[in-house]
């Protein structure tokens, strides 16, 4: 496994890059086109950026043309082109975990978090320079790592809007800061130096759509008909990880899923809980289903 760091030109993905990257390659452009800085009306290193944040959501192939999903979701008779619903959003930073390709993203969630929900950017630093030692993980040095941790808490930690000193658009436009993922603290060490700790706590997600999880199962467990609980719990890259559930907010969730869709069960036996999938549930009908209503 190759980690990938940078690419991002730390710069975090704005609101309407999906949107804008989108419809600039849908028209057989290329953002390593002379005209990309002119068309996109961002300066070179955004453009740069917005290829990266593209790829990183599952936007564009690696020969940077729209995804299948892309085209689903932001086309212009697409679900949500401009991404004005939360669900959106909360699919997207999904793709940011699944795929891998900024791996910030997946070993925070899926290894990082298991041990700290609560930490400081020089404990995550820690971590992510022995995991880059023990996989020997090349073209990476600690300035690399420092900028991709600085650019993942501003991705998704609420900025103090009183005490804000730096530029406005780049601590504010997130485009994940609605998901209120992340929260932070600062308080001072026994040096007087000032600490900002931040918590990735998992808890119940008012604002996750259940749909969005069914959605999320149905193409992470393809072609299984009975999932155990556990699995949907703790299993890299599952529901309860990605989304930072806690397990009774997995639970609520897939409960929920029992009155929108028929033939759905969440089956207890012995203390077993298991979500029991018809075959007529196909992620296609539960996003279609969910935009729809």
């Amino acid at each position: 496994m190759q980690l990938r760091f940078s690419g991002h030109e730390t710069f975090i993905c704005r609101t309407f890059w999906p949107k804008k990257g989108y419809d600039y390659i849908k028209g057989n452009k290329a953002f390593t086109d002379p005209e990309a800085t002119n068309e996109l009306g961002v300066g070179k290193n955004m453009v740069t950026s917005i290829a990266f944040w593209m790829k990183a959501m599952n936007l564009s192939d690696s020969g940077n043309k729209p995804t299948p999903f892309a085209d689903l979701l932001l086309s212009d008779n697409g679900y949500d082109p401009f991404l004005e619903d939360i669900g959106s959003i909360w699919l997207l930073h999904a793709n940011l975990i699944k795929y891998e390709y900024a791996s910030i993203f997946g070993i925070v969630f899926n290894e990082f978090k298991r041990s700290r929900s609560t930490f400081n950017k020089s404990q995550l630093f820690d971590f992510l320079m022995n995991k880059c030692s023990e996989l020997k993980t090349k073209g990476f040095n600690s300035s690399t790592i420092e900028k991709d941790i600085s650019v993942f808490c501003r991705t998704y930690n609420q900025p103090d809007y009183k005490t804000n000193k730096n530029d406005f658009e780049d601590e504010f436009g997130s485009l994940f800061l609605e998901l209120e993922i992340m929260k932070s603290t600062k308080e001072k060490d026994l040096n007087g130096r000032i600490i900002e700790w931040f918590s990735l706590e998992s808890n119940e997600k008012p604002n996750l759509p259940p749909e969005i999880v069914y959605y999320y199962i149905l193409e992470q467990y393809k072609n299984e008909s009975s999932i155990a609980f556990r699995r949907l719990n703790a299993d890299p890259n599952s529901p309860g990880i990605v989304f930072s559930l806690s397990k009774e907010g997995l639970y609520k969730k897939l409960k929920k899923l029992e009155s929108l869709y028929k033939g759905t069960l969440i089956s207890e036996t012995a203390g077993n809980i298991v979500l029991v999938i018809p075959d007529s549930i196909t992620p296609h009908k539960v996003l279609s289903k969910y935009y729809e209503d």
